[in-house]
């Protein structure tokens, strides 16, 4: 497993090739995602799908995570992933796989890396996963600007929807 600065994932500024998995934490240390990758780690962020689609002139939120992260640019240059290989999840989620050993040689390696997806989930209780995370952790992150014009958009559109009087 190794650590670093958000940008510096984003430049490519790390080696190794063989990571699936991917912790992301906010600059006060707090879990907030975890996802995996089967192919390309990188490309799970930044490629046409991914959670930071690259426009061509613009960075922009396509999931919760990326959503967070663009809404507090620059800030979160400065945050940390973790970037795991099958190997190093096998071995933090060990006490919960009785052999990983047989599963690694019966499973199909996408399967065997959703199912180190969803134990991690289960340890590290990320903030901002919902699905297979029974007790999310805190996301402690202050509100960025971006986030607090959004809410009170929906507020306002909410109250025009629901709470207008009926004549």
């Amino acid at each position: 497993m190794i650590e670093l600065r958000f940008e510096n994932f984003y430049k490519q500024n790390f080696e190794g090739e063989d990571f699936c998995l991917y912790v992301m934490k906010n600059g006060l240390g707090d879990i907030l995602y975890v996802g995996i990758s089967t192919a390309d780690v990188w490309l799970r962020w930044f490629g046409g799908a991914g959670h930071i689609p690259w426009s061509g002139t613009t960075l922009y939120g396509n999931s919760t995570i990326g959503e967070k992260i663009v809404d507090h640019l620059p800030d979160s240059w400065d945050w940390n992933i973790q970037l795991w290989t099958l190997k190093d999840c096998l071995e933090f989620c060990e006490q919960d796989i009785p052999d990983p050993k047989v599963k690694i040689v019966l499973g199909d390696y996408s399967d065997i890396v959703r199912n180190v997806e969803a134990r991690m989930i289960k340890k590290l209780s990320p903030a901002l996963n919902r699905h297979l995370n029974p007790n999310p952790g805190r996301n402690t992150t202050p509100k960025s600007e971006k986030e607090m014009k959004r809410e009170r958009f929906l507020d306002q559109a909410y109250d025009e929807i629901f709470n207008k009087k009926r004549k």
